[in-house]
């Protein structure tokens, strides 16, 4: 069975009544969330409560959560995703003062327990960009070395950037990695800092 037909098989008798992501509220998006997880645990989930979980002293922000992890190819790029420097400060439970340690396992974590689901029985919500070096497309078979550019968050397979110095894939996907720049980000910022060098010389 592949993840489409599972989607589609994985809520019977769930329909989907929220606009597309683009143009859904929140409310929407959580009326909508609530009722597809009820339908698909059996049980009611109560909106005034959702969600129970608190990162960083706040609701869970499963709405921004959601938008950053499908705008980055959803949930199967798992680690080719920063979710503590690309996901996380884009949520509510953000703060520049933040402190807390495990916070991309935490969220990857609570993306599985709330929102993977959801996401396989909204495919259109997901975004599969190419890779920006070898134009290749397929993010569920074959390469799944996949990163996101911190700069202009275009996707790139580690294997295609043959740059030297570049570090290991797993460099990029651990905890408090490195930041992964593409190469033409790259050449972007050396030349804007051979301007700024020129001008102070």
């Amino acid at each position: 069975m592949t993840l489409k037909t599972w989607g589609a098989r994985c809520c019977k008798g769930y329909t989907c009544r929220r606009p597309p992501l683009a143009a859904c509220s929140e409310a929407q998006f959580y009326d909508d969330l609530c009722e597809f997880l009820s339908l698909l645990r059996g049980k009611p989930v109560e909106r005034s409560k959702f969600p129970e979980a608190v990162l960083n002293g706040v609701s869970l922000d499963l709405f921004a959560l959601y938008r950053e992890v499908v705008s980055r190819g959803g949930f199967r790029v798992g680690n080719g995703i920063n979710w503590k420097g690309q996901v996380f400060p884009r949520m509510r439970n953000w703060t520049e003062s933040n402190k807390q340690t495990g916070v991309g396992n935490a969220l990857k974590r609570h993306y599985q327990n709330y929102l993977w689901e959801y996401e396989v029985a909204h495919p259109e919500d997901v975004t599969l960009d190419r890779c920006v070096l070898c134009n290749a497309r397929d993010r569920e078979g074959g390469t799944a070395d996949w990163l996101c550019c911190d700069c202009c968050e275009n996707w790139v397979h580690h294997s295609c950037d043959k740059r030297p110095g570049l570090g290991q894939y797993k460099d990029y996907t651990q905890g408090n990695g490195r930041v992964y720049v593409c190469p033409s980000c790259s050449r972007e910022q050396e030349a804007g800092e051979a301007l700024k060098r020129q001008r102070t010389a």
